[in-house]
């Protein structure tokens, strides 16, 4: 399948992977081709032995300052590790994008599921996207798919542990959003990078997110909501009853009048065009000049991920508040 790199998307220094690179290869697409010296930092002549300084090997730049138990993993492991991942995943998956963050603090790479992720969970059935086959069941416009990716995430530059998160993306509107189920938490400790461990249970964690997601869409889609209701929804969420606050007022205007694919019947007085007023507001809005990458590492895992999923779980609750929230968003 094609894969473009969307610069709405990726933001900052990422890169396609070509088909057969090496580890090397894809490391120097995005200047993430070092090694990690630990060093003691030094200062007055005196040596602070519990303390590591993280250097890149090939500027020396600094990259983050440590205790002595933290031990980095270089980035020609974490490449060597995905690679792996992919080609133990039965070719159901492949390393599609890499990208760098805050000069290598931050490492990602990312691999797209298939939008209709029922095909990963049946291993005789591995042809991958039907969604895009107008002859399939499966066929959903593009106007209205969703690409799922599945990203790793290595830090250099903060105690962080390596993750695997689910990033579903709106084709229509390049809205991104990370969401994680409160059950699927997918955390890789350090020793599982050297180990090895069980390819099928974190890919099979990154389907069953984007299952939830797509549960999530299906419902906000099939429930009405006038507009005026889906304005003091905003309101009350940002504890603004008369609307007075900047954020209030940019939500508003993009709800009411400026939603990407807000002509699309699927995003008309619904719960789903609501969400993604704050979905686009989150993607588009205050991104970094300095380096775009840090404004995506936000909704991966920082403040705007976290503003995504206390707005879903809100909307959540506001919506069909009977049904059994089995999949609630956290």
């Amino acid at each position: 399948m094609t894969i473009t790199l969307d610069r709405k998307l990726f933001k900052g220094n990422a890169a396609l992977v070509v088909p057969g690179s090496s580890t090397t290869e894809i490391l120097e697409s995005v200047n993430s081709n070092f090694t990690v010296n630990a060093v003691s930092p030094e200062f007055g002549g005196r040596t602070y032995n519990d303390y590591k300084l993280w250097l890149r090997s090939d500027n020396g730049d600094s990259l983050g300052q440590f205790g002595n138990r933290r031990q980095p993993q270089d980035p020609q492991a974490i490449g060597d590790f995905f690679q792996s991942f992919c080609d133990n995943s039965e070719k159901r998956i492949s390393l599609d994008v890499v990208g760098s963050i805050n000069k290598g603090k931050t490492l990602y790479m990312a691999s797209r599921l298939a939008g209709d992720t029922t095909q990963l969970n049946d291993p005789t059935d591995l042809r991958g996207m039907a969604i895009k086959r107008e002859d399939s069941e499966h066929y959903i416009a593009r106007a209205d798919r969703t690409e799922h990716w599945l990203m790793l995430l290595v830090h250099y530059g903060e105690s962080l542990s390596t993750k695997a998160v689910v990033f579903s993306n709106e084709l229509v509107c390049t809205n991104g959003m990370a969401l994680k189920t409160v059950d699927k938490s997918m955390v890789i400790p350090h020793r599982s990078l050297a180990d090895g461990f069980q390819v099928e249970q974190i890919l099979n964690q990154g389907v069953r997110s984007s299952q939830a997601y797509m549960l999530m869409k299906d419902r906000f889609q099939n429930e009405a909501l006038p507009i005026a209701d889906g304005c003091n929804l905003i309101r009350e969420f940002h504890d603004d009853p008369e609307g007075d606050s900047q954020v209030v007022k940019n939500l508003e205007r993009i709800y009411r009048y400026g939603l990407i694919g807000g002509d699309l019947p699927e995003r008309t007085d619904n719960f789903w065009r609501l969400a993604n007023a704050h979905t686009q507001y989150t993607s588009h809005s205050y991104v970094s000049k300095a380096d775009p990458g840090k404004t995506l590492l936000s909704q991966l895992e920082g403040n705007k991920a976290r503003s995504n999923r206390d707005w879903m779980q809100f909307l959540e609750s506001q919506c069909s508040p009977g049904i059994d929230q089995s999949l609630v968003l956290a």
